[in-house]
């Protein structure tokens, strides 16, 4: 197999019309300041929109469209480096079309795939609904179209794979229950919920999950519901302002990196930035963990985080992509609602990944089991919906944590 870095072609849009000139794939690494759902942003800030290709050849010999949220963020960097590993292994060419962290924008990137001459794609939409129409157009041309991390609003998605945001929202409320209970002695305090936008169905999702797990316990108060757009920038702005008004706070549940890295600097300028152990400690549990959030758990300022195996997303994506376009677009290869797939049902390997990373990050099947059933919201479409990670001070540094790896392949 050739060397896949010399495979791999970038190209990017301008526009709406498709108009193409050559670029590279934006790097990431470092904390994000603009990230509409999941991740850190990248310090170059990879300006483009990139639509690439991982050219390889194979028995089917097919090329899949990727529309991934934005390469300026680390979080979305894994989804598509790991992507981009396991096609190399596939036989597959992946092209990548780079969604800017921009709803609109994204929604243009896969209209231009589906121009593309692609045999499916794959959404990983801001806007739920917004992606709905590229969805349905790929439909309307037998392009079969999967979706993860986020799920677009059209019952033309043949499969969507994610980890359970209403239950890891629930996870986090619990862990920082847990941890009021470990520093007071009970189960009671004062906690501020602190959101991404709602307009993906993975925000509306993280909330109601926290909600109902905090509303189990008679003696814990959600003092505040602070949305965010979702950036550092705005987090700070926000919980600074809420505990300027508030002060007296046990601790946050954050919906995700951006929020959490956001939680901590406003405690940091209001000098209550305290590691855990210490008096004054505020507890924060969070949902997402990339390489901020895990320095934060060693240096004993976050409590506790819910990951997403995300590196296992466009892997098991493509894995029945193939499957099923080598069928014939036979729907029986898919999984359907009431499936339980097993760690030993797919096996993920690339001598690229270790190349990079210098890790075996698909050794742990972290996102088994994979439990299939109906989309929350979208009829008729499977949801794979795949195991979470507790990420505390005892396993921060495993190599089967994403952001243990991706600053040094950015």
């Amino acid at each position: 197999m050739e060397d896949s870095h010399k495979r791999r072609t970038f190209l990017k849009g301008v526009g709406t019309a498709g108009t193409i000139v050559a670029a590279g794939l934006a790097g990431c690494s470092g904390e994000s300041d603009s990230t509409p759902t999941d991740g850190e942003q990248s310090s170059d800030g990879g300006s483009g929109s990139t639509v690439g290709s991982t050219d390889s050849g194979g028995d089917g010999d097919y090329t899949i469209g990727f529309q991934i949220g934005g390469l300026q963020n680390s979080w979305f960097t894994a989804l598509a480096r790991a992507s981009e590993w396991y096609a190399d292994e596939l036989g597959v060419e992946l092209n990548i079309g780079d969604g800017e962290l921009d709803p609109t924008r994204q929604v243009t990137v896969a209209r231009n795939l589906i121009n593309s001459d692609i045999d499916a794609l794959v959404v990983n939409p801001f806007d739920s609904e917004a992606m709905a129409g590229p969805v349905e157009d790929a439909a309307d041309q037998g392009i079969p179209t999967f979706s993860v991390d986020s799920v677009a609003s059209s019952s033309d998605l043949n499969l969507y794979t994610a980890f359970g945001n209403y239950e890891a929202g629930q996870r986090a409320a619990e862990n920082a229950v847990a941890q009021l209970e470990a520093q007071n002695g009970a189960p009671e305090g004062r906690l501020v919920e602190v959101m991404i936008q709602q307009s993906a169905k993975l925000g509306v999702a993280r909330h109601e999950g926290t909600v109902a797990g905090l509303e189990q316990y008679d003696d814990v108060e959600i003092a505040g519901e602070i949305i965010t757009n979702n950036t550092r920038q705005d987090t700070t702005t926000k919980v600074t302002n809420f505990l300027q008004s508030d002060s007296d706070i046990d601790g946050f549940v954050c919906h995700a990196i951006t929020t959490g890295n956001g939680t901590l600097n406003a405690l940091d300028r209001q000098d209550m930035k305290v590691p855990k152990g210490e008096d004054g400690h505020k507890i924060v549990s969070q949902i997402d963990a990339g390489s901020t959030t895990l320095t934060a758990i060693d240096d004993g300022f976050v409590d506790v985080a819910i990951d997403q195996p995300v590196h296992f997303y466009g892997p098991i994506t493509l894995h029945y992509i193939k499957e099923y376009l080598d069928a014939g677009k036979d729907e029986s290869v898919l999984p359907g609602p009431g499936d339980s797939v097993e760690s030993d049902a797919m096996s993920f390997e690339s001598s690229a990944a270790q190349d990079a990373t210098g890790k075996d990050i698909w050794a742990e099947n972290v996102w088994a089991p994979g439990e299939v059933q109906e989309t929350e919201d979208v009829d008729d479409v499977p949801w794979f919906r795949t195991n979470s990670v507790r990420v505390t001070e005892e396993n921060f540094d495993a190599d089967y944590l994403w952001g243990n790896w991706i600053t040094d392949v950015a």
